[in-house]
Order: C-alpha cells, then sequence, then structure tokens
C-alpha cells in the first residue's frame, strides 16, 4: 500500500501531510495520511503475503533479498537524494548511508537460509530439538533521522526470517521508504511482502495496537516508544526498541587527545547532531580539561554549516521547525541556568530561511541541568570534568538513557573496568560511533528493548518451537500401578 508522492496542493481523497524542505522551508510534495481502515487493509494483505514467503525455501528467499540489495546499490544516488530533501542531511552522508543500506539486504540475503534451531538434550528415549518459525506480520515504525539505513537494517532481518513487514516511515520523511519498497517489487519479492504505510503518529499507533500483527520494532522517542508497548500489550506482541540517547564521551588523561578531540566533533556534529548514538556529554579529566576543551572548539569552529546540497557542507540543517525550537528552546534554558557557550549557542543566520543551528560547545554544565540529562537531538556538546574514575562513571551514568558511550584511555585496565560500570547497551573504546548489520546495537534502562542486529534482531522477529518426540520401543511406562 504505497502511494507515490504527489506534488503540493494536490490530493486524492485522503487526508495528506506535507513535506517541508529543511533548508528552505519549501513545501515539495505531499503524502498520503492513511486511516486505521486502510491500516487493517495493509496488514491483512501483509498476513496472505506472508504465507507465500515463509513457504517459500531459504535459498529463493536469500536470492531476492540479494537482488534487492543490489538494486538499492545501484540507486543509492536516487535514494540519498531523496533523504537530503527530507531531512536535510549533508550529500556525503546521505550517499554513505544508502551505500551501508545495501549492506544489510546482502548480510541478510547471506542469514536467510541458515536460521537454524538446535537438538537439546533429553531423557533417554526421546529426541527434542526446536525450530525458529516468523511471527508473521511484523510492523517498521521507522525514524526520521536514517531513513533509508533504517528502513532496509530494520526490513532486512524480518524479511530473512520468513515475516512479511507493513513499514510505517516518519511523516517528515517518507519517500525513500516508497522508493526502496518500489525496489523491492523489482527484485521480485511477493507483491505485499513489504508494504509501506504513510501517515502520521495514529497511523503508527493503529498499526502497532492491530490484533493482526504478531511483532513490532520501533526506532524513535521515549514516550512514543512507551506508547508503542502500551497498544502492543493487549496482544503481546514481541517488541523491539530504540529510543533515546544521551551518549557519554568520557577522556581521561592519558588518551590520545588528538583523535579525541576529532572523534568528540564528529560524534556530535555528524547529521547537526541528530543521531541517538551522537556524543553528547564530554566527560573529562580535569587535569587535561582546558588545552582538551580549547582543543574541541577549536575544530567545532571550522565546521562549516550550510546548505546540504553544496559542496563542502558539513552541517545541515535541522529536520523540522519543531525539532528546530526545541533545541533553541533548550539552548535558552541551559545558558539562562547557568552554561556557558564556549561557540555556538543560538541559530545560525536565524534571518535566513532553514533551520540551522550552530555547532554548540556548552561548559558550566552541571549533572542536574536539563540539558545535560535530556536528549537535544541537535549539534550540541556538554562539558563536565572528574578526577577518579568512580566519579567518571557516575556521570557517565547519570539520567535514565543508556544507549551507546565512548571511553578514550591508553590503560587497557582502565578501559576494561569502565566498561563494566558504564550502564548503556554499547560501550566504544577508543573510537567513535561503529555500527554493522552483524554487531549488536540496543539500549539499556529508557533507551530500549530488544536489539535490531545481529542475533539480536533473529530473535525479535522469530519465535521458538520445540519438539520432543518419543522415540523409544514398548508400551510407555507409567508411575501409577494399573494406569
Amino acid at each position: 500500500m504505497h502511494h507515490r508522492p504527489t506534488a503540493p496542493h494536490t490530493t486524492s481523497g485522503n487526508p495528506t501531510i506535507r513535506l517541508v524542505d529543511p533548508a528552505t522551508e519549501e513545501t515539495f510534495a505531499e503524502v498520503v495520511n492513511h486511516t486505521p481502515a486502510q491500516c487493517d487493509s495493509a496488514v491483512k494483505a501483509s498476513a496472505a503475503a506472508q504465507r507465500v514467503w515463509a513457504a517459500l525455501p531459504g535459498e529463493t528467499r536469500s536470492t531476492l533479498i540479494w537482488k534487492w540489495g543490489e538494486l538499492v546499490e545501484s540507486h543509492h544516488e536516487e535514494i540519498a537524494a531523496l533523504d537530503v530533501r527530507c531531512t536535510g542531511k549533508n550529500r556525503p552522508d546521505a550517499l554513505m548511508e544508502t551505500r551501508r543500506a545495501a549492506r544489510h539486504a546482502r548480510y541478510w540475503a547471506g542469514r536467510a537460509d541458515k536460521l537454524f534451531g538446535q537438538q537439546l538434550a533429553d531423557v533417554a528415549g526421546r529426541l527434542s530439538y526446536s525450530v525458529l518459525e516468523p511471527l508473521g506480520v511484523y510492523v517498521v515504525v521507522l525514524p526520521w533521522n536514517a531513513p533509508a539505513h533504517a528502513f532496509m537494517a530494520r526490513v532486512t532481518p524480518a524479511l530473512a526470517c520468513g515475516n512479511a513487514v507493513v513499514v510505517k516511515p516518519s511523516e517528515l520523511s517518507p519517500l525513500s521508504a516508497v522508493r526502496l519498497a518500489e525496489l523491492a517489487e523489482e527484485a521480485g519479492i511477493p507483491a505485499g511482502v513489504i508494504q509501506v504505510v504513510t501517515g502520521d503518529g495514529a497511523t503508527g499507533a493503529a498499526l502497532s495496537a492491530h490484533p493482526g500483527v504478531a511483532g513490532v520494532s520501533f526506532t524513535g522517542s521515549v514516550p512514543t516508544g512507551r506508547a508503542v508497548a502500551h497498544a502492543a500489550a493487549d496482544t503481546f506482541k514481541k517488541l523491539t526498541l530504540e529510543m533515546g540517547g544521551k551518549s557519554p564521551i568520557v577522556v581521561f588523561d592519558d588518551a590520545d587527545l588528538d583523535s579525541a578531540a576529532r572523534a568528540a566533533v564528529l560524534g556530535v556534529l555528524v547529521n547537526a547532531g541528530q543521531i541517538c548514538a551522537a556524543s553528547s556529554r564530554l566527560i573529562v579529566h580535569a587535569d587535561i580539561a582546558g588545552e582538551f576543551v580549547d582543543e574541541v572548539r577549536a575544530r567545532m569552529t571550522r565546521v562549516t554549516v550550510g546548505n546540504p546540497t553544496t559542496k563542502g557542507t558539513m552541517v545541515g540543517p535541522l529536520v523540522s521547525r519543531g525539532q528546530y525550537d526545541k533545541v533553541l528552546d533548550m539552548l535558552r534554558e541551559a545558558q539562562a541556568d547557568g552554561a556557558r557557550a564556549l561557540t555556538g549557542g543560538g541559530a545560525h543566520e536565524p534571518q535566513a530561511p532553514g533551520f540551522y543551528v550552530q555547532p554548540t560547545l556548552l561548559d558550566r554544565v552541571r549533572p542536574d541541568m536539563r540539558i545535560a540529562r535530556e536528549e537535544v537531538f541537535g549539534p550540541v556538546l556538554t562539558v563536565q570534568t572528574f578526577t577518579t574514575e568512580t566519579e567518571a562513571a557516575e556521570l557517565a551514568n547519570t539520567g535514565e538513557l543508556g544507549l551507546s558511550s565512548y571511553v578514550w584511555t591508553r590503560d587497557m585496565g582502565r578501559m576494561i573496568r569502565m566498561t563494566q560500570a558504564i550502564e548503556a547497551g554499547v560501550v566504544h573504546g577508543n573510537t567513535p560511533l561503529v555500527m554493522d548489520s552483524a554487531l549488536p546495537f540496543g539500549g539499556f534502562k529508557e533507551s530500549g528493548l530488544g536489539g535490531a542486529y545481529g542475533e539480536d534482531a533473529v530473535a525479535g522477529c522469530t519465535r521458538t518451537k520445540r519438539v520432543t518426540l518419543r522415540v523409544a520401543d514398548g508400551p510407555l511406562p507409567s508411575p501409577w500401578p494399573g494406569i
């Protein structure tokens, strides 16, 4: 049920959602806002298609998913352009993401015929084993910050496991989802196995609550994730939730400071900081804080902010007026509460069109401040200092979010102790963010439930059936005489 976007001011009887270019604030297209009744039709069509898809040999599913990945690769520039227009991400970042999107298809194509259960030890005279079965209809609710990459990362494992997938892209960035679904059909994946249902939060809620849906993958904010969990609870759907992040980057005094400074800047400014794993809290040893923070500030001032299609642009606009206003409000509140902007601190060229925010470095930040505890999802890095490992870990664990984290030190004993102390689903040591189809990625605390990569994805997209067979000859023994 995917519909091609239309030009502005045209409708086909359905309510529509207007798409706004974050770089220019111009409306450039509209998509259908699907109703609950249309969501119901999509789920029923998916259920029928899933039975056909699951009945195919794993090798056939593998071949079709691989072909899809090759089409995504060959069309990656077209798909990247759609994401640039919708989200404002700069073109090189979008191209990198769409290439990685194709990688997900290739990885999961290789897994489609390798989904094995176990042979299980049991009492004599019985054989027990387990098999992995698809859930059935699987709903994927996508974020707006990396649309094409997130689509392929979440849809391909569900397909490989034999599910049909209904995708609800963000209303801010639905275009690449529509195109990717078209390419899937072009690759030969049967109609109905992948459906895109565009719409707003009500559309996502209708799909998440639908009794014909067996599993939901959601990526987005904590409040919306909590609402998805409540909607799914009545029918006990299997859930994978990836929600907010407030990732610390902890820098000790023995670290490779040049690399750490580069990682600090890249980790919070790529995609204008609109990444759930953005390293948005710099926690630096007091002995080197002055020198290190000065270096980070100098590098941030050299970052180019501008139109995402212009060569040389490093940071583009935020995705929407709502996100822009939220980030500026948080910056104003932080500075009114005593934080100091070492660079940035507000809008970039506020009189010009576009949702541009200055790359911002804030010091004098206390752990109780909102800017230190809540996800900003913008180009904002806060600074705090520590003197001991214990203090560093306590600062890193502040708040209710625990998705990714980053530690910089040459002392491997200290590194291991910090990996044990930090309450986050991912700990990176002496490296910025690393993502791959095979690597687990999920959060602790309010950052999530389950994982969408590697073996965690298989667990989230399947159910385990145990089979026990009695193989012994002779009558069935009984503990009760005469029975």
